[in-house]
């Protein structure tokens, strides 16, 4: 689908699991707008930040993650958690496009030193 997120192209030195949490936002938030598109739901902006915005700190909260002071591990397990929620609320519906949005992620998680 055109137009949906992509992991930015960051030096493997200047990832930092702070700057991965950043973007997890940024990637949920496009998931969320392609999924309203999907079930032809309008979307605001401002209303769909704040939303994420709970949404991925309880998911790290839930998962016993520190979202303001996140570690490799810690976002691993957000994300995967943030994908088994996703794909419980969208379904058969959601699932290309959190594959695509899980897939861009790791990218740049994969590029965070391992325990830190």
């Amino acid at each position: 689908m055109a137009g949906h997120y992509k992991a930015p192209d960051i030096p493997r030195a200047k990832v930092t699991p702070v700057l991965v949490r950043d973007e997890l936002l940024k990637c949920f938030e496009d998931a969320n707008k392609e999924f309203m598109n999907v079930l032809n739901q309008p979307t605001n902006d401002q209303a769909l930040k704040v939303q994420v915005r709970q949404f991925v700190t309880g998911t790290f909260q839930s998962c016993g993650a520190s979202f303001d002071q996140p570690t490799k591990e810690g976002i691993v397990t957000a994300i995967g958690q943030c994908k088994a929620n996703a794909e419980a609320m969208m379904g058969e519906k959601g699932a290309s496009i959190i594959r695509e949005h899980y897939d861009e992620m790791m990218k740049l998680v994969n590029k965070l030193p391992d325990g830190k």
